[in-house]
């Protein structure tokens, strides 16, 4: 994925500064990508040296001013470019399945509490989206009067959601052969 992109399609859906698009991606794209604000500061400088987006400057009385950023026509012909470009296939990098892999190298009490970690994060990130993804997601729709975006937005969840409870039931079979020695099947 690209941060670019990213930021080309929540631009699309209004112009924002980009204090306001870390906030959006917060509650959104954070799910599956992240991005700092100084990232986003850099990407959007980039962007508009390449002509994909402008801005306009908003003065704030005893406040800094503000870059409001909106698309160009050329960065809404290049969000329209790169969303109809097949998904490009990224290697996993994943650091827990690197040590797992030495795992025979290491205690067994210090893997199972790597593992152990990787659960509980998942088990955390299962409860937060449980609790806050439908109202984020309607917040958002409704603030951006784009209710037929949400579906999308919530398949998005979906995925993230599926994701969790796979590794969390990974985690367990891995466990029940580190701490007990279960056979690993694979199916």
């Amino acid at each position: 994925m690209s941060l670019p992109h990213a930021l080309l399609g929540l631009l699309n859906y209004k112009p924002a500064t980009g204090y306001d698009l870390k906030a959006a991606f917060e509650n959104s794209i954070n799910l599956f990508w992240n991005a700092s604000l100084p990232q986003i500061y850099r990407t959007l400088s980039q962007m508009e040296k390449d002509g994909w987006l402008s801005f306009t400057v908003e003065h704030q009385e005893g406040k800094p001013s503000r870059k409001i950023y909106q698309l160009t026509d050329k960065g809404k012909k290049e969000l329209r470019n790169w969303l109809t470009t097949p998904p490009e296939f990224t290697p996993t990098k994943n650091s827990l399945l690197v040590k797992l892999f030495f795992g025979n190298q290491m205690d067994k009490k210090d893997l199972a509490a790597n593992l152990r970690k990787w659960r509980e994060h998942y088990v955390e990130f299962l409860e937060m989206m449980d609790k806050n993804i439908r109202p984020i997601a309607q917040h958002y729709a409704d603030k951006l009067d784009s209710k037929d975006d949400m579906q999308f937005w919530l398949m998005t969840a979906d995925y993230g959601i599926r994701d969790a409870r796979m590794i969390i039931e990974w985690c367990d079979s891995a466990l029940g052969f580190v701490e007990k020695g279960e056979k690993i099947i694979i199916e």
